[in-house]
């Protein structure tokens, strides 16, 4: 059966060999495998590329940042999630914010003390028996006040649904890379916001991220983000280059 995931292999900076998940058949479970599903969950956090909190300090890059048809260059030091200084001349303190904001999402995502996933950490997981679909078997945190659970497949974390900040959200990996130590890193996903109280939908927004290798660091090299929502499309890219690792 083929999965709706798909690989590729990061080798080189520019190179990149194609590769799908395949699965021979459906992966049954049963809610009461604790240990397994916890065992999953914690194979699957290991095999993301995440930043060794002890060794990574940040970087700086220079930044070509287009909104629409708009496109402006400058400078970014990124020290923290909590401070990204950016020098883009020309644009606005929107875009400046929005950029900030998407440079942090993108950090705090992978450090390591929580495995690369900020939440949840501290909450018994258990099978969702009876859902497993294309994206693989559901994991469900229990007592978990941001209502998350996950989809895992052949290692990679495959779906994420949560409440947070005002929105319910799912994130649905549809591509990922794999580092030279055999780590995964998304290459393609999808962000889809419900109404929290209606449950409708509320917007639509597509990623697609590309990596650069710094030292032993594998540092966002190109984003592009493109938004669907009531009202017209938003694109979104930025491409960073002469990226340096900062030293502590």
């Amino acid at each position: 059966m083929l999965a709706y995931s798909q690989v590729h292999n990061l080798s080189q900076k520019s190179e990149l060999a194609f590769k799908k998940f395949t699965m021979s058949a459906p992966v049954i479970v049963s809610a009461s495998s604790q240990a397994t599903a916890e065992a999953l969950l914690r194979d699957a956090r290991a095999r993301r590329a995440t930043f060794p909190d002890e060794r990574f300090h940040g970087f700086t890059a220079s930044v070509t940042f287009r909104e629409d048809a708009q496109t402006l260059s400058g400078r970014v030091t990124l020290k923290s999630v909590r401070d990204i200084a950016c020098e883009l001349p020309g644009a606005r303190a929107e875009s400046v914010q929005w950029l900030q904001s998407l440079l942090a999402m993108n950090i705090a995502h992978r450090l390591e003390r929580t495995g690369g996933m900020p939440v949840p950490t501290d909450h018994p997981v258990r099978f969702a028996e009876g859902e497993e679909n294309a994206l693989g078997v559901k994991l469900v945190f229990e007592g978990d006040p941001l209502e998350s659970s996950y989809r895992l497949q052949d290692g990679v974390i495959t779906e994420v649904c949560r409440r947070m900040h005002g929105a319910r959200f799912v994130i649905t990996t549809l591509e990922v890379v794999t580092t030279e130590d055999g780590r995964h890193l998304p290459k393609h996903y999808v962000v889809t916001y419900f109404d929290p109280e209606t449950g409708r939908l509320a917007s639509v927004a597509q990623y697609t991220e590309l990596y650069e290798k710094v030292g032993e660091m594998y540092l966002p090299s190109h984003i592009r983000v493109v938004e669907i929502s009531h009202e017209k499309p938003t694109v979104r890219a930025l491409d960073l280059r002469d990226l340096a690792l900062l030293s502590d």
